[in-house]
């Protein structure tokens, strides 16, 4: 298993916010998947790992958020916790010792953001029940580069 650190205002493994693509590219070490993570994007995507691992950058190119997704082979581990096979909840509680979550996300269940951090985990859908496995966990984590989500 791959194991990447999630670092609030650094980074996720070798990829550092800030970095040039070029530069985020040879951390990497791997030639990535580029493409519109939207139609309207102008900027292109980096992704890695059959797309788990995301390298958004800026209009100068530079890198301003990662997002790493659940996959088997990866692990994404914020201060030694696995981001993904972590309860979300329990998730949530690890992060909040270090920040608050922004209680007034439009998405907030699904979503927790950390504007403190810059760090945010999202999961598609949330558990209807003790014994639902779907949305235990979440399914994704981000750091951005600083005042990532406070930009208007």
């Amino acid at each position: 298993m791959i194991r990447y650190d999630v670092t609030p205002g650094v980074g996720i493994g070798p990829v550092r916010l800030n970095m040039t693509r070029e530069e985020s590219r040879r951390a990497m070490g791997a030639v990535p998947h580029t493409f519109k993570k939207s139609a309207d994007d102008t900027v292109l995507t980096d992704a890695y790992h059959r797309n788990a691992f995301q390298v958004f950058f800026d209009a100068e190119d530079r890198v301003e958020y990662i997002e790493l997704s659940f996959d088997e082979e990866l692990q994404a581990l914020y201060k030694g916790v696995d981001a993904h096979r972590t309860e979300a909840m329990e998730l949530v509680a690890c992060i909040s010792k270090d920040a608050a979550y922004d209680p007034d996300d439009w998405e907030l269940g699904y979503s927790y953001a950390f504007p403190a951090l810059d760090l945010a985990v999202w999961r598609p859908v949330m558990p209807e029940g003790e014994g639902d496995e779907d949305g235990r966990c979440f399914a994704t984590i981000g750091v951005g580069r600083r005042g990532y989500f406070s930009r208007s």
